[in-house]
């Protein structure tokens, strides 16, 4: 017996709870690649973030909304 049939086999004798956390693992696995890059790569892969953050770096702080506005509880 293959590891995947293995596998398979020991999921299909899990109660159906379980399997939610089996399927967590399964999509971290799947996509733990695009989790370890870095920031950069990660913002330039938004559409428009980078044009975003720019905006907001050469937005004077003067005509920037106070955090205390934004977050009263800060």
């Amino acid at each position: 017996m293959t590891i995947r049939e293995s596998v398979k086999d020991k999921i299909d004798a899990l109660p159906e709870e379980a399997l939610y956390a089996v399927r967590d693992f399964i999509l971290f696995q799947k996509y733990r690649d695009v989790l370890e890059i870095d920031d950069s790569t990660y913002l330039n892969a938004i559409p428009g973030m980078m044009r975003s953050i720019k905006e907001g770096i050469d937005t004077p702080v003067s005509e920037c909304v106070p955090l205390s506005e934004v977050w009263p509880d800060i």
